[in-house]
């Protein structure tokens, strides 16, 4: 007996590609999106036919995108969303595909009757205020007690969003995901909405998963991000040190399907702890991370994941874990 069918974006990409591989595992059928024929193949080839249908979305923005490759679905799970700062045109690159194509998304379950549940990946900087600087000793908790009543929303406005890349990625998941809460909200007045999780995690580390095809000469944003840090002589600094692995996203997507463990809609935010650069560096040269390495990270604020771990019981992967497998799944060697 399978629990529904799951239409999920984005499956080929790093974070999408361990969903894909957890939610058919975990027993449901899925129907993967993908902008081209060989990502498809690829994904097909690593994870077998069996329970997976897909289909060719080339792009997510264009009018009825995903018309025909909702019906049927019991679930959503939208995850396509840019993540790169090598952009040339930060309203054309990045903050478009991100909220039209979660507006195309909402469009389409708008015109079913089956979905009973919507999860979409948000990201820590939909919740962190940049404003207010490091803000040492203070908890972001994406949510207080009531459902959709959120403490934590990045204020960023269209205008302030265009001033550097950083600023238009966060712009990009704020504004999609208030898109995604507004629709919510209209369809509750009239009576008739499915369910909305938003997931909100910071930095993604982790393995790569053979069905991304992610490799060290084709890497994706968070894992460039590590390797260099890796090579570095001197470490940047941490901006935002906080840091969660890929599976345990992963796991909380597929968590949130479960109306029996997550009865309403809910905004998670998902975090494993603290990190630095140079952190990374030592765990990559010693294979441990020092105090004085993650030391720099006590400046800055943290996040809390209470509600998330009450309600879904995860336990977090940690730092040296992280690394360590994100290593080995890109065959890069540590120097221990």
């Amino acid at each position: 007996m399978y629990k529904g069918t799951v239409l999920i974006t984005g499956a080929s990409g790093f974070l999408g590609s361990h969903i894909a591989a957890r939610l058919i595992d975990q027993g449901y059928k899925i129907r993967a999106t993908f902008r081209s024929e060989s990502k498809s193949q690829l994904f097909l080839n690593v994870l077998g036919g069996k329970n997976i249908e897909t289909c060719i979305v080339a792009d997510i923005t264009a009018p009825g995108a995903f018309l025909g490759a909702i019906v049927g679905a019991d679930f959503v799970i939208h995850t396509a969303s840019p993540f790169t700062f090598k952009i040339t045109d930060i309203k054309k690159d990045l903050i478009e595909p991100a909220v039209e194509g979660t507006t195309r998304m909402l469009e389409a379950i708008a015109s079913s009757s089956n979905v009973k549940r919507v999860v979409l990946t948000s990201s820590f900087a939909a919740v962190v205020d940049p404003t207010k600087g490091p803000r040492a000793g203070y908890s972001y908790t994406g949510p207080v007690l009531k459902p959709r009543v959120e403490e934590d929303w990045n204020p960023m406005t269209p205008e302030k969003a265009l001033e550097n890349n950083l600023f238009g990625y966060q712009a990009s998941k704020t504004f999609a995901e208030k898109a995604a809460w507004d629709f919510i909200d209209s369809k509750a007045r009239n009576g008739k909405t499915p369910s909305l999780v938003t997931i909100c995690p910071p930095m993604i580390f982790g393995p790569v998963h053979p069905a991304s095809g992610i490799t060290k000469d084709a890497l994706n944003e968070s894992s460039a991000q590590l390797l260099h840090a890796m090579t570095s002589a001197d470490p940047a600094p941490t901006r935002m040190p906080v840091f969660v692995d890929v599976r345990d996203v992963a796991q909380a997507h597929v968590d949130a399907l479960d109306v029996a463990k997550i009865p309403n809609s809910e905004r998670f935010v998902v975090c494993a702890g603290k990190f630095t650069w140079a952190a990374i560096k030592e765990i990559y040269e010693s294979g441990a991370a020092s105090a004085e390495s993650m030391s720099p990270a006590n400046d800055y604020y943290s996040i809390s994941t209470k509600k998330i771990e009450e309600m879904m019981g995860i336990k977090w992967i940690g730092l040296q874990s992280s690394v360590k497998d994100a290593l080995q799944s890109l065959d890069v060697k540590s120097k221990i």
